[in-house]
């Protein structure tokens, strides 16, 4: 992913919740739509990055991807590089790929620290 890709930050907020000081991702259940593609759904959802924090999501769940940017990448793994923001944190478009609803399983890594992390797309987990 490219740092020019932010679409503008903001603080994350009582919709999501912050993985090792670096990233927040969403407490809800992301609805998912028809992606165009036969037999995936898309669930929109920005990612929060914090400013000058390199971070690695990799998604753990079968058949599901995961893709952020202008456009981005699309794949089981994302980097953020540690891009700077006057804003603190950093935004990028994009969201989840999934065949079907389910309970996205994340390893989200930075700083040498890796935490497990669940997002809801189409179901709570």
């Amino acid at each position: 992913m490219n740092c020019a890709h932010d679409i503008g930050g903001r603080l994350p907020d009582d919709t999501s919740r912050i993985v090792l000081d670096a990233v927040a991702l969403p407490t809800g259940v992301l609805e998912s739509h028809d992606s165009g593609e036969p037999g995936r759904l898309f669930a929109k959802s920005g990612l929060l990055v914090r400013a000058g924090t390199a971070v690695e999501l990799t998604v753990t769940t079968p058949g599901v991807t995961i893709g952020w940017g202008s456009p981005g990448p699309e794949g089981t793994t994302i980097r953020v590089p540690a891009c700077p923001s006057a804003n603190g944190w950093l935004a990028f478009a994009g969201g989840y790929t999934v065949t079907e609803p389910a309970c996205v399983a994340l390893t989200v890594r930075t700083g040498g620290r890796e935490q497990r992390a669940e997002v809801s797309v189409g179901v709570r987990c």
